[in-house]
């Protein structure tokens, strides 16, 4: 099964610093998502298929490989992908991917058919700006039951 995962923030944690009108001012690095490593260390180990999709930019190729090579998992990973800023869906349709992790909610509102999203939390410094964002996705969903 090709099981596929978002780089920023679903694998690689970053700390957003923002200023008094919730503008970015910073961001930090800040290792990897305990969870979103866990998950890809296991997917890796029961044989899927698993290839990162990421919407950065081709250029950035060298540091997301460093990163994967660091936690020892680059030799699981059958593609890496990048979107280039665009919407990740062509792509994971090209692969048939069937789940696709990401802690970004418009990616997973806008899967392939036959693609089950599994939503990560973000850095701990955005649980507020994550649970909103959740929020709003259960009130549409419940909308439209």
């Amino acid at each position: 099964m090709v099981v596929t995962f978002d780089f920023d923030d679903t694998l690689l944690w970053k700390r957003y610093e923002r200023d008094e009108d919730g503008e970015i001012v910073e961001v930090v690095v800040d290792g990897p998502n305990p969870e979103g490593l866990a998950l890809l260390k296991r997917a890796i180990s029961d044989g899927h298929e698993v290839h990162i999709v990421t919407t950065r930019f081709e250029r950035m190729r060298n540091d997301t490989t460093e990163w994967l090579m660091k936690w020892g998992v680059l030799g699981g990973i059958a593609g890496i992908h990048f979107t280039n800023g665009q919407l990740k869906r062509d792509t994971l349709a090209s692969l048939v991917s069937r789940v696709h992790h990401d802690d970004d909610e418009e990616e997973l509102e806008n899967l392939p058919p036959g693609c089950r999203g599994v939503q990560l939390f973000p850095h701990p410094s955005q649980t507020e700006r994550f649970m909103e964002s959740l929020l709003r996705r259960l009130v549409r969903e419940n909308i439209r039951k």
